[in-house]
């Protein structure tokens, strides 16, 4: 478990080799690769299927690079990928069980932000050394004095169960601890490192934004860096731990580790991968994993170089020929390195060099499973078909080569070509794909996310969307950015669109594909919050006073996303009669004449012409001074949780009122009047010191508005509702006028809790003493 940084390694192997001399160190894993065969790889996406299948060949090819023959057979390397654009998994299904080394240090860094506290100050440079500089013997002591891990002073393993409830939550089901508690004997698989790199780079509910920023801040930092890096995207940003430790026995063998999260670059890139391996051969003279790092670096191109390749950038293989020489008393070899072609961009050239009366047998075979593209015979003499070109080629190739001579020395050469004049293969069209099908709501901004490559690159690409038949005429959309395969589209109407990408190389014809783009309708929305009725812009407004006779304008702006609707409003005057308008400019507009005094609640109805609708409700007072006064006195039992500010209070709720307009009183303020309520033995008393309003119906119900003091302070409004009735009721409701001029949420007093605020619903209390009477 490495504690030395990059530039500690490099100086570590020039010093190695100034005291070995002349003794040459190759960086290559001995017999690496293992080309005949269909490694096991799982690799789905359910956004992007063909985006998915494509990247299984190149998680194949990877397990094959890195696969190793040893005693007891072959030895994969684990791979494992999560692309967070497309939504893509893939992993070698082996699910071999490797140790961690110091990869395990990140899996303690996501145990510790998973606990409930955060990092105190004492852990916190802890916990950056053990990152930062991978280091042991702090990783020891957050390991057991903090997640309870590791062996106790007797030594017995402790049970480590915030490590364990981490994995768990985690979904990290074939991570384990060693049964005998040393974190780097920690067991994992590829999958479960990048189910744990998931959890650093993108939003989840076991670890929280602050400390995920914090555990990406370290691990973009982290030495030593290897794997990860290896041929990623160009512009890219690199959040990484390795892990290398050398195994037991005598041979000298290490397993070396490495999981880490790509983001950035040109084509904003966000993916994450895991490669782990074991059985890696060392120099005795290499105090570290040099093989093992080549190995791993390989293997991590593979994939890096694959999905750099399926988003255009063809830039990341070089070509170089790759030889093949028969020195073996089987008579037999092949090329070591996969070498890449691109479809038409390139063929693949093989050249033998077979002996005068030896038979050479090469085949080219598709590094990734195995399967055998093209083969044939080469006799030597003078008339030796000695070269061979296949074209239309795309994936990585080796050249295997057998001869029936006894000799030794034939050899073959495989090359990779760029194409010209010569190439028989018209370039090929691109490969485009629409993405899946999607749903939303009209005026919901819809994210498209398409696909599109070409062996010269990245296509030109357009979208296009096309409304259905079941889509209203004059519908629109607009696609934010229609030439990038990822964008947004929004559409004013519901329906069923078809959305469609094209891809353009600028040789063959555009090709594309189309997807369906499903949108619902949302109804019209016209509530306004009550804390902002106030300042609305519609018409009345809450509370609004009119005198009997005079028009009340309506006007009730509301919002639709689907601006292709048309509108219709049916309004409930609240006196017995309705009307209908068609909107304007989303606007319900109209006008009513109330005859009659009272408190109104108009209901507005707007809906749209796909049956979608909402509704809008406002409570005006209609009052007349002609219509009469009223007189009230008694008292009333005042109930438990009528004072606020004395819930469990209750007594004789004392009542006194006698408001009236007076003669040529043009209103709305009564003239004369006063309104008091007294609650014995409870501290609680109001006295009117302003009246805004009466209102006294022709059903003799009676409602007067206005402020006063409570307990002598100014400062609260109050309504008295009171009917003349058999029996008689009484309700007074009181608020801080500090929260609104009229009732809402925060009252001082109601002794009907719960009842409405129109007159018509206020359910007045049945008085116990006294009596209303209506004088109209």
């Amino acid at each position: 478990m490495a504690k030395a940084t990059g530039k500690g390694l490099s100086k570590i192997v020039i010093a190695v080799a100034a005291l070995i001399g002349t003794l040459v160190v190759t960086g290559q894993p001995a017999q690496a690769g293992e080309y005949d065969r269909e490694p096991e790889v799982t690799c789905t996406s359910e956004r992007y299927p063909q985006f998915a299948d494509q990247m299984a060949d190149f998680v194949r090819l990877a397990v094959n690079v890195g696969t190793v023959v040893r005693l007891e057979g072959l030895r994969e390397p684990g791979v494992a990928f999560y692309d967070h654009v497309t939504g893509t998994e893939c992993y070698s299904t082996t699910e071999k069980f490797f140790e961690t080394a110091s990869l395990v240090k990140a899996s303690i860094l996501g145990a510790l932000l998973h606990r409930p506290q955060d990092i105190s100050d004492a852990e916190r440079p802890l916990v950056e050394k053990m990152i930062l500089e991978s280091d042991n013997d702090t990783s020891l002591r957050l390991w057991r004095e903090v997640l309870g891990c590791g062996k106790d002073d007797n030594d017995n393993v402790r049970p480590c169960t915030l490590f364990r409830q981490f994995l768990e939550a985690a979904g990290m089901d074939n991570t384990y601890p060693d049964d005998e508690g040393a974190f780097g004997d920690t067991h994992t698989t590829a999958r479960d490192q990048v189910r744990l790199f998931r959890l650093f780079s993108s939003p989840n509910p076991v670890i929280n934004e602050t400390r995920r920023a914090y555990a990406l801040s370290l691990l973009r930092r982290a030495e030593p860096r290897y794997g990860v890096d290896s041929f990623a995207p160009p512009g890219t940003t690199h959040a990484l731990k390795v892990g290398f430790s050398k195994l037991g026995g005598d041979e000298e063998e290490w397993r070396t580790n490495v999981a880490g999260y790509v983001s950035g670059g040109s084509q904003g890139y966000d993916y994450v991968t895991a490669f782990l391996s074991d059985r890696n051969e060392e120099p005795p003279y290499i105090p570290w994993p040099r093989n093992g790092v080549a190995r791993i670096n390989k293997v991590a191109e593979q994939v890096n170089c694959g999905i750099r390749e399926l988003n255009g950038d063809n830039t990341c293989w070089d070509f170089e020929d790759e030889d093949c020489f028969i020195a073996s008393p089987q008579g037999e070899c092949r090329t070591d390195r996969p070498l890449r072609s691109h479809r038409s961009q390139h063929w693949v050239r093989v050249e033998i060099g077979a002996r005068l009366g030896s038979t050479m047998h090469w085949k080219l075979v598709d590094a990734a499973n195995g399967v055998v593209v093209d083969e044939g015979d080469a006799v030597g003499g003078p008339d030796c078909v000695c070269e061979k070109t296949v074209h239309g080629l795309y994936g990585s190739y080796i050249l295997k080569l057998s001869t029936d001579s006894p000799f030794v020395g034939e050899t073959g050469t495989i090359y990779n070509h760029t194409g010209g004049p010569q190439d028989p293969d018209p370039d090929q069209p691109p490969v485009v794909s629409a993405g899946p099908d999607v749903t939303g709501a009209e005026g919901q901004t819809i994210e498209l996310s398409g696909f599109a490559n070409d062996d010269r690159g990245a296509p030109a690409v357009q979208w296009s969307v096309e409304p259905g038949p079941d889509v209203d005429a004059g519908a629109s959309c607009v696609i934010a950015n229609p030439m990038v395969v990822r964008t947004t589209v929004t559409c004013d109407d519901d329906g069923t669109f078809t959305i469609r990408l094209s891809a353009d190389d600028g040789v063959n014809a555009a090709v594309g594909d189309e997807a369906r783009l499903t949108l619902t309708n949302v109804a019209p929305a016209t509530a306004i919050p009550r804390a902002a009725r106030a300042a609305a812009v519609g018409t009345p407004q809450p509370w609004q006073v009119f005198r009997a006779g005079t028009p009340v304008s309506l006007s009730v702006p509301f919002t639709d996303p689907g601006a292709n609707d048309t509108h219709t409003c049916l309004t409930d005057w609240d006196d017995g009669t309705t009307s209908s308008r068609a909107a304007t400019a989303l606007t319900c507009q109209d006008s009513h004449r109330y005859t009659r005094p009272g408190m109104y609640t108009i209901k507005t109805e707007v809906t749209d012409d796909d049956t979608g609708s909402g509704e809008h409700e406002v409570m005006v007072i209609v009052y007349d001074p002609d219509a009469g006064f009223g007189t009230q006195g008694g008292w009333l039992s005042s109930p438990v949780g009528a004072i606020t500010d004395a819930p469990s209070a209750s007594g004789k709720g004392h009542f006194q009122a006698n408001v009236k307009y007076q003669p040529h009183d043009q209103g709305p303020e009564p003239g004369n009047g006063k309104v008091s309520f007294r609650v014995d033995p409870s501290a609680f008393d109001l006295s009117s010191t302003t009246l805004e309003w009466l209102v006294v119906t022709p059903d003799d119900k009676i409602a007067v508005k206005g402020t006063g003091t409570v307990n002598g302070e100014a400062g609260y409004g109050f309504v008295q509702y009171s009917y003349d009735a058999d029996p008689d009721g009484v309700r007074l409701v009181v608020w801080p006028l500090s929260v609104g001029a009229y009732p809402q949420d925060t009252l001082t007093y109601d002794n009907v809790k719960g009842a409405g605020f129109d007159l018509d619903v206020a359910r007045p209390q049945e008085i116990a003493h006294g009596s209303v009477q209506a004088h109209n």
